[in-house]
């Protein structure tokens, strides 16, 4: 409403009656007064005096319409003055008369805001509506300026489009879907049973998929979302921890099994990953505990023969911490070497035997 009230004032003083004296014989009618001290005659006729108020009393309307309901007070704006100019005989270049025009202008240039106004919200949510991931947020936000636009432009007297952009949340909507479709796809996983092979593979490529949509969708500042995904691997049923497992190489190997005769008080042990056939084995005198215990230690992979290195440095080391005749529990790391020269590096060796 500024444009037209700016101009309210100074309409309202154009038509402020100035009642004359009647001694003056040279004078008929009465009198209002310009901004600029120009003195208007009017007809003082029962007719055109119920112009003027007509005319007043709807500028005083559109002074307090509601910008939605500006267009009706307009217009009978605009029909009280056309009265009022024909029946008092007003002259349209008149100041009283130009300022009422500008009004109207202003009135009409407001109205054809809020409809313009509208029909862009109008548009803006279609687009939103109809947005997809990868353009939902720019959607999301260009709606959001587009109510606030029609809110300058039209008010919003009941609240509802303000309501609607408090409803928004443009910036963390698409991620927050992202987490919250990683969080029930974890959920499922979570649950599947690791006996029921078809159906924990599916659950488990469910939510590797669900966390690439959410590294996508909120990044992956920390780096913690590429880790869990690197940890699901190839979603294959996880193998339960053997009595032997290492890194070789930085890559997990698992001995599903192992062997422990006991040759006097000699146990000869043979660790197998029975997947691919690799063996890992050792001599361990019976009662025998502390560092570097473990004798004749071979570890075959893909048919190649590793021992270990045992002169400069690094160097490889073990040390067993319980040999009770029932279990066989230690540590080992370090390089081994083959026939050819070619060095493994060994970290995180375990060994946790039951004999």
């Amino acid at each position: 409403m500024k444009k037209i009230s700016y101009y309210l004032p100074f309409l309202l003083l154009c038509f402020a009656i100035t009642f004359t004296s009647c001694d003056d014989e040279q004078l008929e009618g009465e009198f209002f007064t310009t901004p600029d001290g120009q003195e208007i005659t009017i007809d003082d006729s029962p007719e055109c005096q119920t112009a003027l108020t007509a005319f007043q009393q709807a500028a005083l309307e559109l002074q307090n319409a509601d910008p939605a309901n500006s267009a009706a007070a307009c217009a009978a704006l605009s029909t009280a003055l056309d009265n009022f100019v024909f029946t008092c005989g007003v002259d349209t270049t008149d100041a009283s008369v130009v300022a009422a025009l500008a009004l109207l202008n202003g009135c009409a240039d407001m109205t054809n805001n809020c409809t313009t106004a509208t029909t862009n919200a109008a548009a803006a949510q279609t687009a939103f509506e109809n947005a997809d991931p990868s353009n939902q947020e720019a959607l999301c936000n260009a709606y959001t300026l587009a109510l606030e636009a029609q809110i300058a432009a039209c008010g919003d007297a009941d609240g509802s489009l303000q309501a609607i952009i408090d409803g928004l949340d443009c910036i963390d909507q698409v991620c927050a879907d992202a987490i919250a479709a990683t969080n029930a796809a974890f959920e499922i996983f979570d649950m599947a049973d690791v006996t029921d092979e078809d159906a924990y593979v599916a659950a488990c490529q469910d939510y590797a998929l669900a966390l690439q949509a959410q590294i996508v969708a909120c990044g992956d500042p920390d780096g913690s979302l590429e880790v869990t995904l690197d940890n699901l691997g190839d979603c294959s049923i996880p193998e339960d921890d053997g009595p032997v497992r290492m890194n070789v190489d930085e890559v997990f190997k698992n001995f599903n099994i192992a062997d422990a005769p006991i040759d006097g008080s000699t146990f000869e042990v043979t660790a197998t990953d029975i997947d691919v056939n690799d063996t890992f084995e050792f001599t361990l005198v019976l009662q025998q505990t502390g560092e570097n215990v473990l004798q004749n230690i071979v570890l075959t992979i893909d048919g190649v023969v590793f021992e270990p290195v045992l002169s400069g440095a690094p160097q490889f080391v073990n040390e067993i911490t319980q040999n009770d005749g029932t279990v066989i529990i230690g540590t080992f790391s370090g390089p081994m070497m083959n026939a050819d020269g070619d060095v493994i590096t060994i970290t995180g060796g375990i060994i946790d035997i039951e004999i």
